[in-house]
């Protein structure tokens, strides 16, 4: 009888895990929903960024500022995790941890100082986890991450760079393909990668180059950052849809491996009082 109840106990816990899981694909859902109405802009703006980033450092080959031609010597640079808040969405976070954790890796085996701001609870614990004190931290969620904040973490990180406190920018998260597949990226945000292609480094600019390479480079990160911080929370919705529904179809599994194992137990609970009844009675009549 106890084992009965064992499984019946296994069999409830299950079933109250199956409404968290359900409850938790249904709110993934309706936030992927929100959003992925934005994906097809959102990769269109994306591309038409990086083509105009490519036409302005041909077009800025010649210049000497740092949007453009970098820095001669590299000492720090500047690393832009992205995370989630919370778990419980497959490999989400853990794809990108890994990849921040061997690029840093690769960094300073070669001499290079590594300073890194963390967007997501997931990245900052990672970070501390691991003895690295971030620059700057915050949550993800969009009522605390907003675009205001988002905006004003690229011009400090502008400055960082323009002063030369930092002499490379790069931003680590998910991609958003599809529901089904993200994958993670590191890109450099700054300085500007060389054009293929310089044909138009004898333009002439009105006011100045300068002017041009400064404002362009500070425009650059804001949108690719936004464009960035828009796919991490897509890919987010999408793994932890993924996760829950995987989740929920597992536990139903058990649900049904359990409830077999209870009633061929109650089944032989139930057999062995008959023999021990029949057994009785015909001891009576010896």
């Amino acid at each position: 009888m106890s084992n009965i109840r064992d499984l019946g106990h296994k069999i409830s816990s299950l079933q109250n895990m199956q409404k968290v899981t359900r409850a938790m694909n249904m709110i993934s859902s309706i936030k992927l929903r929100k959003l992925f109405g934005f994906q097809a802009s959102l990769e269109l703006f994306s591309s038409r960024t990086s083509a105009i980033q490519s036409d302005i450092a041909g077009a800025l080959a010649g210049l000497s500022h740092p949007v453009v031609s970098g820095y001669d010597e590299l000492k720090k640079i500047h690393i832009i995790m992205f995370t989630a808040d919370k778990g419980l969405c497959g490999t989400h976070n853990s794809s990108v941890q890994k990849a921040v954790e061997k690029f840093i890796q690769e960094q300073q085996s070669a001499g290079i100082e590594v300073e890194i701001t963390s967007i997501g609870r997931k990245g900052t614990n990672f970070c501390r986890r691991k003895g690295w004190e971030p620059y700057k931290v915050s949550e993800i969620g969009e009522r605390v991450f907003t675009k205001k904040e988002l905006f004003s973490l690229a011009e400090d990180l502008f400055g960082r760079f323009i002063d030369g406190t930092v002499q490379k920018i790069y931003a680590v998260g998910n991609i958003f393909y599809s529901a089904l597949q993200q994958e993670t990226s590191i890109q450099q945000l700054l300085p500007f990668l060389p054009a293929a292609d310089n044909a138009a480094a004898d333009m002439q600019f009105e006011p100045d180059g300068e002017s041009l390479a400064a404002s362009a480079g500070l425009l650059f990160m804001k949108y690719r950052l936004h464009a960035l911080l828009l796919n991490s929370l897509l890919s987010e919705y999408s793994a932890r849809m993924t996760a829950m529904d995987n989740a929920t179809n597992n536990s139903e599994d058990l649900i049904n491996k359990y409830v077999t194992m209870q009633n061929h137990a109650r089944q032989a609970t139930i057999t062995n009082e008959l023999i021990e009844i029949v057994s009785g009675k015909e001891a009576l009549k010896g």
